[in-house]
């Protein structure tokens, strides 16, 4: 699978996001590469360099990926991996343009707040653009509660769906993320949150939230709802 993480805002945890990804891929014992195609900053770049310098197993690549060529660069790394997860910078950029093009499924981790929400027309007329040049193979976007904060009576899995709703072509993911220190740790130990030892209660439900989101994307049969867009 080809798996766009992006959005046109920064600061919403995508580099986070792939990193705990794709680690938790190659736990599963697939052979995954993680492509860093932000122009402008190397976060995931940096995650997995703290990863190496942990020396934490399993060891995995990172290649960055820039410019009008970066489809052709994601599709030739397609062949030797099983899963080539993309991290585009937090604006519109001919990466992100490029890998919405080859992706089988792009997730838009959103925090359903006014400002980020003012971002979604201009992600949907990326959508729209790559699928207009993509014919039957059509992208959705699918939209992840992300850096959501634990109060209990938030609304943002309702506001979430409504911002679908607004936006065809957008659906909504069923997991939500929340914002914990478990991710900061996890970062600075060049970890994912899944591999933190004697995790306590918040740690857990970090844990547990990025393997229901693993489950999610990969798990059978939704890899193939995904894969077909």
């Amino acid at each position: 699978m080809q798996l766009l993480v992006g959005g046109v805002k920064g600061g919403t945890g995508k580099s986070t996001l792939a990193a705990n990804l794709g680690i938790e891929r190659a736990r599963q014992g697939k052979k995954v590469i993680l492509v860093d195609a932000d122009p402008d900053q190397e976060s995931l770049s940096d995650y997995i360099a703290n990863r190496e310098e942990q020396k934490v197993a399993p060891s995995i690549p990172v290649v960055q990926v820039k410019g009008s060529t970066t489809a052709r660069s994601i599709k030739a790394l397609a062949e030797d991996y099983n899963d080539v997860i993309i991290d585009c910078g937090g604006f519109d950029s001919v990466e992100l343009r490029q890998a919405a093009l080859i992706s089988h499924a792009w997730v838009v981790p959103l925090n359903p707040s006014q400002m980020q929400i003012w971002t979604m027309p201009k992600l949907k007329g990326v959508l729209d653009e790559a699928n207009a040049m993509r014919g039957d193979a059509q992208l959705t976007g699918w939209l992840l509660g992300m850096r959501i904060s634990p109060n209990p009576f938030s609304t943002a899995k309702e506001d979430l769906n409504a911002v679908a709703e607004a936006f065809p072509g957008f659906l909504t993911l069923r997991t939500i993320v929340h914002q914990r220190v478990a991710f900061e740790k996890a970062e600075r130990l060049g970890l994912a949150v899944t591999e933190l030892d004697k995790p306590n209660t918040s740690e857990r439900r970090a844990r547990d939230s990025i393997r229901q989101l693993y489950e999610e994307i990969f798990g059978s049969p939704n890899v193939n709802r995904f894969a077909n867009g």
